[in-house]
């Protein structure tokens, strides 16, 4: 087992300060290209998306705005959400959360370039979808074509390896979940096929009439039964929102079954929750942002903005708050449970169920969002409908193999072939740095949006 032992080693060291540097720095970069844009206009982002009419309407150049970003969010919104930010919490102790934020606020830039280069140098298929994404800018948008070429295929070829791997993991996450409730795993692994095979046959249509409704619901039963966790435990809510910021510059000492935090190690975490909670950098969304019907790049990259914001900002401090005001987080618990233990102490019963059925639907929604990114992507590569037909039965075939034996030594592949993916891309992202400040400059010089 050579060759997996050194993947293990690769996986440990890419993931330590390499990546941290590379999405971080990448991050900052396409931050100052955009002039700040997460900073500055957040406000007006925020009412010119979830809060205004504009970009929810389809027509005949594609989905709306709204359903790419629903879509999106089915795929961003998961276990990263409840478990990340525990583990989080368990490693780097309440001041993870503040730089968890910090880095949310970086993310909001990546993602905003990859709706933005995505929507720009998409094409349009035979079947009326778009073939978009990384893949799509890479090889189109460098000025150093070769290099574009070989980005692009390296891209496209280890994102189908990380997607096929991805559909068991994220369909083992479902069956271990529904477990709990005594499911049998092959009732639960089947059902889960079938429903996602069903969803994908219909392509990017029958995808957004599941994500526009289902990303809601599950977003509101999770966030319903966090905010009851709070407000049960509300004499601890104040201390707990200090905490994370008295220890995000501070260490924090043992205390309970928590074993203390340097704040190398507060950072570490924090900003690698941050990153993996949003998916930026990875480009996997920027597939789903290049479908919509935006007629200016710009107008489906603040969408982006906010796909990060509700992820991160809203979903996993929701999460963070409840963690910290259970007080469960100091008793010594597994990371793995803690989410659990926290609801439970306060709900009982019905707390575990709130965490297991939304675990489910995050599951559920990802692995239904990936068969669809892995099916355009092969299309983008190929240029045959056929092979990406083969290739998401694969998919689904993973699923199987996933929820019914598990796929325990193979995750580790996931993490290779997303840092791969996350390098081939952000190399990319801040090439064309240039490219996106000139949008960004486009977009906003006309005084009419601005005043909207």
């Amino acid at each position: 087992m050579f060759i997996y032992d050194l993947l293990v080693d690769f996986a440990d060291w890419v993931w330590g300060l390499p990546m941290l540097i590379w999405l971080v720095g990448g991050g900052i970069i396409l931050t100052i290209a955009t002039g700040g844009i997460q900073f500055r206009r957040l406000g007006w982002i925020l009412k010119n998306t979830i809060f205004s009419k504009e970009g929810k309407e389809a027509d005949e150049d594609g989905i709306s705005s709204y359903s790419a970003v629903m879509a999106a969010l089915s795929a961003t919104i998961g276990t990263g959400n409840i478990i990340g930010v525990a583990i989080g919490i368990v490693n780097g102790g309440p001041g993870a959360i503040f730089w968890m934020w910090v880095i949310g606020f970086v993310a909001m830039a990546i993602k905003y370039s990859e709706a933005v280069a995505s929507v720009k140098y998409r094409e349009r298929r035979e079947d009326g979808e778009y073939n978009a994404g990384p893949y799509m800018y890479l090889k189109k948008g460098l000025k150093f074509k070769t290099l574009g070429q070989v980005l692009a295929v390296a891209f496209a070829i280890a994102l189908i390896i990380n997607l096929l791997i991805a559909g068991g993991v994220h369909t083992g996450a479902l069956v271990d979940n529904l477990d709990e409730l005594g499911v049998n795993r092959w009732v639960s692994s089947i059902a889960a096929v079938v429903l996602v095979g069903i969803v994908v046959y219909g392509g990017v249509q029958a995808l957004v009439k599941i994500t526009d409704k289902l990303v809601p619901i599950m977003s509101v039963i999770f966030a319903l039964g966090a905010f009851t966790v709070i407000i049960l435990n509300i004499s601890n809510v104040i201390p707990s929102i200090v905490s994370i910021f008295k220890y995000a510059f501070q260490p924090h000492a043992a205390i309970g079954g928590f074993t203390g935090s340097a704040v190398a190690a507060t950072i570490r975490w924090g900003t690698a929750r941050g990153m993996y909670s949003s998916d930026a950098g990875n480009g996997i969304m920027a597939i789903m942002h290049g479908q919509s019907n935006a007629k200016h790049p710009v107008a489906q990259g603040i969408w982006g903005v906010f796909e990060v914001f509700f992820d991160t900002i809203v979903i996993c401090t929701i999460t963070a708050v409840a963690i910290l005001s259970s007080g469960q987080w100091t008793t010594g618990v597994d990371a793995a449970v803690l989410p659990i233990r926290a609801f439970e102490s306060a709900l009982g019963f019905p707390g575990k169920l709130i965490i297991v059925v939304t675990v489910v639907l995050f599951a559920f929604s990802t692995a239904l969002s990936f068969s669809y990114f892995i099916d355009s992507q092969v299309k983008s590569l190929t240029g045959s409908v056929a092979f990406g037909k083969i290739v998401q039965v694969m998919f689904i075939g993973m699923m199987l193999v996933g929820g019914v034996y598990g796929v325990e030594k193979v995750i580790i592949l996931t993490d290779v072939t997303n840092a791969l993916s996350i390098f081939f891309n952000m190399t990319g992202l801040v090439l064309m740095s240039g490219m996106i400040r000139e949008e960004t400059k486009d977009f906003f010089s006309d005084p009419a949006r601005l005043s909207n």
